[in-house]
């Protein structure tokens, strides 16, 4: 989109200068027929009894006169344009940077105004009250402010992980406290809203903290408690200590550290982020808690 506004503003410009250019050069010519016509006005003959240059001074003064002058405009467009082409692209960065800088700020704006006080105002994450089957839990809101690492070290690219962060502000994130935002669906946000806050969330962006410990307990009791609850029965996650009766080991690794994406209730965020180490002892843990 900013590239778009970009291309735009140099189109314009360009055509601007171009006919800035003509006008000029338009402008001499008229001034100096003028001036031959006021030469000529002394007589007050009608104009189509006046009699035309001689052949001395068309191919003299007359013809001198407008070589000279096509000559300096030639000279003149033939300096401009190249020192205008020359300085275009600092001018285009300039302005892209400009854009980009203003776009980010009224997306931090959007972002402090609806999304922080479930996001935290430095996108860090928090949590809150949300009620699931008339029961009132504690919900996490994911620190956004890592997505994008948490998410690659997850397996997916950039662009994938771009559209989530659209589909999740657009649509909302049924059966969550995330509501839906964008103006096609529902929300009070239009497109170019929508993609200020995508670019401030872009702009803020750090490398998800790897885990400072290799205890899965502890572990558990960081990261996980909170959704899957601290006794690991479950709450806004599933239960935990019959998982290995639904997944294998191997499907319970990937899920923690790829995460998974639910469409109309919460979804599973990627752990990859906090090493293989740590993945090892949460699996671990997990199964020293399986009900047998």
């Amino acid at each position: 989109m900013v590239a778009s506004i970009l291309a735009i503003n140099s189109r314009v410009g360009t055509a601007i200068a171009v006919i800035g250019g003509l006008a000029v050069f338009g402008l001499l010519l008229v001034v100096t027929a003028a001036g031959e016509l006021r030469g000529r006005r002394k007589a007050r003959i009608p104009s189509a009894f006046r009699p035309g240059p001689s052949d001395e001074e068309l191919e003299s003064k007359v013809l001198i006169r407008y070589m000279l002058l096509g000559g300096v405009a030639l000279l003149i467009i033939a300096l401009w344009l190249p020192a205008y082409w020359w300085h275009e692209p600092a001018r285009l960065a300039s302005k892209q940077k400009s854009i980009a800088t203003e776009t980010v700020d009224q997306g931090k704006q959007q972002f402090q105004t609806l999304c922080a006080q479930c996001h935290g105002l430095d996108a860090s994450g928090g949590a809150r009250d949300y009620v699931i089957d008339g029961i009132s839990r504690k919900y996490a809101e994911p620190p956004l402010k890592y997505i994008y690492d948490r998410y690659t070290k997850g397996g997916r690219n950039t662009d994938d992980i771009t559209q989530i962060i659209y589909d999740a502000i657009n649509r909302g994130r049924p059966g969550t406290p995330m509501p839906t935002w964008g103006l096609p669906f529902g929300g009070p946000l239009n497109s170019r809203q929508v993609d200020t806050i995508v670019a401030f969330l872009q702009s803020i962006q750090q490398p998800f903290p790897e885990a400072t410990t290799i205890d899965g307990a502890a572990l558990f009791e960081a990261n996980c408690a909170i959704c899957h609850g601290a006794n690991a029965k479950g709450g806004v996650g599933p239960n935990l200590t019959v998982e290995l009766q639904r997944n294998t080991r191997d499907e319970v690794t990937k899920t923690i550290m790829d995460g998974r994406l639910n469409i109309n209730r919460p979804s599973m965020p990627a752990w990859a982020g906090l090493g293989d180490p740590a993945i090892e002892a949460l699996v671990q843990f997990i199964e020293s808690i399986q009900v047998r």
